[in-house]
């Protein structure tokens, strides 16, 4: 059975529609009213699935009581119903269902309630089992359903920046005028702040339902909130890095786990204007650990294990002085002198062409006491 709301300043057309939708068996009215804002304080507990709302009402109009109406009900389906033809783009906006002339016609009405009906009839979702999916956010942002190699795709590239704020901001409750000014900070306007976010939301909830991602995305007054079961390379790295075990020689494994996650800067080179802060926090994570495993294993004299730590940190990082010590360290420290001195050579060329200048002191005093020995 699917519950509906009504809306309409105009008592007798409440109780037609009322009588409309029941006739068809299996809508239940659970609530009509005149009065939008009663409406809005109630729906809470209502739970509707669809959502029947006059457009030209004195004290709020329909387009406006969709927008708040959604804020407290992201799933509910919205039809208007009016008497009048030229709100139909407006209404379209807001995600509308549906939009139903009045006096309504039955069959028409049948029709759009019909739609509802055997798609969520159709749609119960078991709830994805853990790791089922794969988020890929370390060098790239890429989604990937279970045994298929291609990543699924958003219809809008807002849609895809959404999950991707979303997940940075995993079981935080985001107010809707912060997601507003991080995604489109040009705008200026509430009303097409307002748009601008429904819509998106709507895709990215479409699509990430459509392919079975395993994401829960709640609204509630103003605010949303996401919580992700889907195994991510990000979250797994900044949970690790976070609590990652002294070092010692039975934490290793763990600590070289945790570093191999790192695949490059997060959401790889998307312009993501909002997480440049996240992306920084998460490339430290990557250079501290990285540098702190390499030292662990110059002072046991695992020279081999130092410079297979430290070389992935110099594809993302090619001018952190340190990294270059604890790499020109270790070749020293395998008596490796024809790798010591290519690496050498590469950092020395790297600095000049890039930066205009030579190699850090330290490290040229490195160099010269090692060619000198």
């Amino acid at each position: 059975m699917l519950r509906a709301v009504l809306v309409d300043d105009e008592k007798p057309a409440l109780k037609v529609l009322t009588r409309v939708l029941e006739e068809l068996g299996h809508v239940q009215v659970v609530g009509a009213y005149t009065d939008p804002s009663e409406m809005l304080k109630e729906v809470e507990a209502l739970k509707p699935d669809l959502a029947f709302l006059d457009i030209e009402m004195p004290e709020m109009n329909g387009l406006e009581l969709a927008s708040r109406l959604l804020d407290l009900e992201e799933d509910v389906e919205v039809i208007f119903v009016t008497a009048y033809s030229q709100y139909a783009l407006e209404a379209f906006r807001v995600n509308a269902l549906d939009y139903l002339l009045k006096p309504v016609e039955p069959d028409l009405l049948h029709r759009t309630v019909d739609r509802v009906w055997k798609r969520r009839r159709g749609t119960t979702p078991a709830k994805a089992p853990m790791a089922a999916s794969r988020i890929v956010c370390f060098g790239s942002f890429e989604i990937y359903r279970p045994n298929l190699l291609e990543p699924i795709r958003f219809p809008k590239a807002k849609a895809e920046e959404l999950f991707a704020y979303l997940l940075v901001h995993r079981n935080t409750n985001i107010s809707k005028w912060t997601l507003c000014d991080s995604l489109w900070p040009e705008v200026h306007s509430s009303e097409k702040n307002d748009h601008n976010l429904h819509t998106t939301v709507y895709r990215m909830k479409k699509t990430l339902r459509d392919c079975g991602i395993g994401v829960k995305i709640s609204s509630q007054r103003g605010f949303y909130r996401m919580e992700c079961e889907e195994s991510s390379d990000y979250v797994a790295f900044e949970q690790a890095a976070a609590n990652v075990a002294p070092l010692n020689p039975g934490t290793i494994g763990e600590w070289t786990k945790a570093i191999q996650l790192y695949k490059g800067p997060l959401f790889g080179n998307k312009d993501y204007p909002w997480c440049e802060a996240e992306r920084e926090r998460m490339s430290r994570y990557f250079a501290s650990l990285s540098k702190r495993l390499a030292h662990w294993h110059l002072e046991a004299g695992h020279c081999h294990e130092a410079i297979e730590t430290i070389l992935p940190l110099l594809r993302y990082a090619p001018f952190d002085e340190e990294a270059h010590e604890l790499a020109l360290t270790a070749y020293r420290g395998l008596q490796d002198r024809s790798a010591f001195q290519s690496h050498y050579a590469k950092m020395e060329t790297s600095f000049r062409e890039e930066l205009g200048v030579d190699p850090p002191q330290a490290l040229q005093q490195l160099y010269g006491s090692s060619v000198k020995s």
